[in-house]
């Protein structure tokens, strides 16, 4: 068994905080249009439509998506830095469902949420790989076994609310071998079964990989991959197969389809094709549907804009799963 097995043990909690949004940070933010590269080719997407709104939402500053394998038809995401240690569960139409706090874990800076399958088991990845000012002389992951509860399916009333104990989650320390990066994209390959994480600031961001070992006792070395011709990369997903990448900033989301017993660096090194993108305010997230028929994102609630879940469907009539 890869990793061990884990139970959940419910614990009400109804404390949350708010943070409010930096006007600064995103002027900042906005100037990426400078950097967005124009790849050409054929748009394996349709043009997105908005399925919901996050309306009165504890969800503020959605960093991260994820399509869940234990609920089909929901998703996973989680606030950027500021935000106590938890995850929520959201329907396609942008409904808050869940809440699972993370005992004894520190929300530094959370980035980004991945999926990973291990012995017939599926696991969440919490990425808390933030560092604006590159000074981080390692970042964190966290791994649960993704939470399933039947009762979500049935009510909307009230979100269900929920305690994952500190003794069902692994931490596992990282560290770059050049030096402190600032990232928000991370996924996992199963192909490779490899760890992903994509920078953020550099003029040609880095592609870094790790392999997970089963104990979290030692610092993991990301090595770096590949240089890619982006920047200010904010989110990444990968197919249930690994045969799809798709990889977004503020202004672009970008499109590989994977070849036949390809590595990751060699797809990700080939041109990619430029998908139809609304720009949203701050979108920092993005996320294949289960079935490979289209995918997600999600931004944060900006300067009293709204964030709304859209969904952008596949154009082949029969996407790659």
């Amino acid at each position: 068994m890869f990793w061990r097995k884990i139970k959940h043990k419910a614990k009400h909690r109804t404390k949350h905080k708010e943070r409010s949004n930096s006007f600064f940070r995103a002027l900042f933010l906005t100037g990426c249009v400078f950097f967005c590269s124009f790849s050409v080719g054929f748009s394996q997407f349709g043009s997105a439509v908005s399925k919901g709104v996050l309306a009165k939402s504890p969800i503020n500053e959605a960093s991260g998506l994820v399509a869940s394998r234990e609920n089909p038809g929901f998703l996973w995401t989680h606030n950027d830095s500021g935000d106590e240690s938890r995850i929520f569960l959201i329907d396609t139409l942008a409904q808050m469902r869940a809440i699972y706090y993370l005992e004894g874990v520190e929300a530094r800076d959370w980035e980004e949420i991945a999926w990973m399958q291990a012995d017939g088991t599926n696991y969440l990845i919490i990425g808390d790989i933030g560092d604006n000012r590159a000074v981080r002389p390692d970042i964190t992951i966290h791994i649960i076994q993704e939470p399933h509860f039947s009762a979500i399916v049935d009510s909307i009333a009230a979100a269900i609310i929920d305690t994952i104990p500190a003794t069902s989650i692994q931490t596992y320390k990282l560290h770059y071998e050049d030096g402190p990066r600032d990232a928000e994209a991370m996924f996992y390959d199963p192909q490779e079964e490899q760890l992903y994480i994509i920078t953020k600031r550099e003029l040609q961001v880095g592609l870094y990989g790790v392999k997970i070992p089963q104990e979290s006792s030692e610092i993991l070395l990301l090595k770096r991959k590949a240089t890619l011709p982006f920047t200010f990369i904010t989110a990444a997903d990968i197919s249930p197969n690994g045969d799809e990448i798709l990889i977004k900033n503020l202004l672009c989301v970008y499109y590989w389809q994977r070849k036949p017993g390809e590595s990751m660096e060699h797809t990700l090194s080939r041109e990619a094709t430029r998908q139809p993108y609304q720009p949203e305010p701050q979108g920092e997230a993005i996320a294949f549907r289960i079935d490979g028929g289209g995918y997600y994102t999600l931004s944060e609630q900006l300067l009293g804009l709204q964030a709304h879940l859209f969904f952008a469907p596949h154009n082949q009539p029969n996407p790659i799963k």
